[in-house]
């Protein structure tokens, strides 16, 4: 959902050679809100221009969506400079940003879909929890990860409720059949959601997710990857996104405990315990 900076944790040739990033950014306004669950809020936001956008060509990838400085400074875009970098003009203000995954992007329509969870504080999560139709974000050019090795025979996806929408789209684009173990850490039986997949796919709700009096911290994905003590035969691919520590624990679990080759595994700090999640 959110994600903070981080190395990458491959080092395999998949055979995959993305074109290097190239810098744009673009206008969107809010065309649709909706509350799909208690925790999750769903925008779509009509892309001025998106017909230059350049996705990334990975499932899980993000945009950042830039705000208003405060409620009576409009969002500005950096601008390409005479001297051919990135800059502001005139007094237009940095606009805070946080990263968000593309839950859907509809390039014939140029409208994105981002699923943004719903909790006090955070500059983009108060916006979501009050926005409508009308207002105009910023967006960038996507990055993403996610991509499954070269001969793989199945996929172990692990993440709170911050990697669903990255969840969500993978298994909606996964090639019919392949197999699949989804964990997905919620606040609530009510924030499960309904994604279709051809994939063969098995998806465990875990609710545990956010302050709990009888335990410290928001995150209990590092004791969830704990319960997993076995892997399906084969090689395969294992993506884990959520709180960084808790997502480091995951990580070092299918390493050391499990043998898992360290170069099939992605692991993503979506968010810091503790911290602002810029």
């Amino acid at each position: 959902m959110t994600h903070t900076e981080h190395p990458h944790s491959h080092d395999y040739d998949d055979g995959h050679h993305h074109p290097p990033y190239v810098r744009d950014y673009f206008f969107g306004e809010t065309i649709t809100v909706e509350r799909v669950s208690p925790s999750m809020i769903r925008v779509v936001l009509k892309i001025e221009g998106g017909e230059r956008l350049i996705g990334s060509g990975h499932p899980d990838e993000w945009v950042r969506l830039a705000l208003r400085p405060d409620a009576e400074t409009p969002v500005t875009l950096p601008v390409l400079m005479e001297n051919g970098k990135w800059g502001r003009w005139g007094d237009s203000q940095d606009c805070p940003n946080r990263p968000y995954t593309i839950r859907r992007w509809n390039a014939g329509r140029c409208e994105m879909t981002i699923d943004l969870v719903a909790h006090e504080g955070g500059v983009a999560a108060s916006w979501a929890m009050n926005a409508k139709v009308g207002d105009v974000v910023g967006i960038c050019n996507p990055e993403g990860r996610f991509w499954i090795p070269k001969g793989s025979e199945w996929l172990l996806m692990l993440t709170d409720i911050t990697g669903l929408p990255a969840v969500g789209r993978v298994l909606e684009e996964l090639p019919a059949g392949f197999r699949t173990i989804v964990h997905v850490e919620v606040p609530s039986e009510a924030d499960r959601q309904d994604i279709d997949t051809a994939a063969d796919a098995s998806i465990v709700w875990h609710t545990c997710h956010g302050l709990k009096p009888e335990r410290p911290g928001y995150t209990e994905l590092s004791r969830i990857a704990g319960t997993i003590t076995e892997l399906p035969e084969g090689p395969g691919y294992i993506y884990i996104a959520g709180e960084a520590k808790a997502v480091s624990d995951s990580r070092k679990h299918f390493r050391d405990v499990l043998g898992f080759d360290k170069n099939r595994i992605d692991a993503i700090g979506y968010w810091i315990e503790g911290q602002a999640r810029v």
